[in-house]
């Protein structure tokens, strides 16, 4: 793709400092960017190492002083190179309708331009919405719903009576909806409890690869609508993830947790059954937060067992100060023994 500094200042509602004319056939990262590419700075620091670069161009805040390259200021640098990513991104093109080596079954309502590619298996009495992709070799259970505009990539597995939104995106070896780890134990045995409830991802989620959101034991397990879940996460039975939530890598969530909104779990961290968060709360990397935990809206939690950032913060100075004080009891100690031997020969001559 070629098109010049200007024309891509239009799109995005940008401003030229520098030669408007110069032709961009990439986007690259700062590290690998050579002439053609454009790349984005978000401060002074960034936009120093763009200009010992190749690069044409450096989208940049408005507020930055050009130097060497031509740039285009915007308001929010990620963001707009984020959009330019989806314009410049190669099509993926998927050819519209059923490969003849899928297996569908009976009273399946497929709508509109749906891919539906090869091997995939679709049971009775599923639904699926206009424009949705459904990846090779990915398996839909009865009386699943999946709305419009869809992507479940390859080897995808979404359980009976599941309902998927518009616009989410499954990647591959995600599973939704298997069953929720529920035993009782009796006589020295584990005895399954049936899992009959099921899962709900509301619109624009997206699932990472090798991830796993079980269904509820009665009920809904939820995922609220624009929350982004990475690979390698477990979501477990009745847990309720509220709007726009991030969920990083190998964290996990145990059951009957009620979630707020715009919450934060890096990655490695977990969180034992029913516990609590309110809205816009971040979880820190691999902190443990215990059983029946509330955590109030706006917090900050780390460690294991996870505490509030300032209790956090004042363990972790203390534990950095632990040889010193190690150290200080070793003083002490002789101190205390050259004061035994003292008293000890005073009373000794007093006799």
């Amino acid at each position: 793709m070629e098109i010049s500094v200007g024309e891509i200042a239009r799109l995005i509602h940008g401003e030229v400092d520098g030669d408007g004319s110069l032709i961009i056939t990439r986007l690259a990262d700062i590290g690998f960017a050579r002439e053609g590419d454009l790349v984005f700075a978000e401060n002074d620091k960034w936009l120093e190492k763009a200009e010992l670069t190749g690069a044409s161009a450096v989208i940049a805040p408005k507020e930055i002083t050009r130097k060497l390259k031509t740039i285009i200021r915007v308001d929010t640098p990620k963001l707009v190179f984020g959009y330019l990513m989806n314009m410049f991104a190669p099509s993926d093109e998927y050819e519209i309708g059923i490969h003849p080596t899928a297996i569908i079954g009976k009273n399946v309502d497929i709508g509109e331009n749906v891919s539906i590619q090869p091997y995939v298996i679709i049971e009775d009495g599923v639904k699926i919405g206009n424009g949705s992709v459904i990846g090779a070799l990915s398996f839909i259970g009865r009386n699943a719903v999946v709305g419009d505009n869809c992507v479940f990539n390859s080897r995808t597995v979404v359980y009976p009576r599941t309902k998927i939104g518009n616009r989410v995106i499954l990647h591959s070896g995600t599973v939704i909806g298997a069953d929720g780890f529920g035993y009782v134990q009796h006589e020295g045995k584990r005895i399954k409890i049936p899992q009959i409830g099921k899962v709900i991802i509301e619109d624009d989620v997206e699932i990472g690869a090798n991830s796993t959101i079980d269904r509820a034991t009665l009920g809904e397990t939820v995922v609220g609508a624009g929350t982004k879940i990475d690979n390698l996460v477990q979501i477990a039975h009745n847990d309720v993830i509220g709007t726009d939530c991030i969920f990083c890598a190998q964290s996990g969530v145990s059951g009957s947790c009620i979630i707020g909104n715009n919450v934060i779990i890096a990655g490695q961290a977990g969180l034992a059954d029913h516990v609590r968060v309110g809205d816009n709360v971040i979880i820190g990397a691999q902190a443990g937060v215990p059983s029946n935990k509330i955590i109030r809206s706006g917090q900050m939690y780390f460690g294991s067992p996870a505490r509030s950032e300032k209790e956090t913060k004042k363990q972790m100075g203390a534990q950095a100060r632990l040889p010193q004080f190690i150290e200080k009891v070793k003083e002490m100690e002789k101190e205390i023994e050259n004061l035994k031997k003292v008293i000890e020969n005073s009373s000794q001559k007093s006799q």
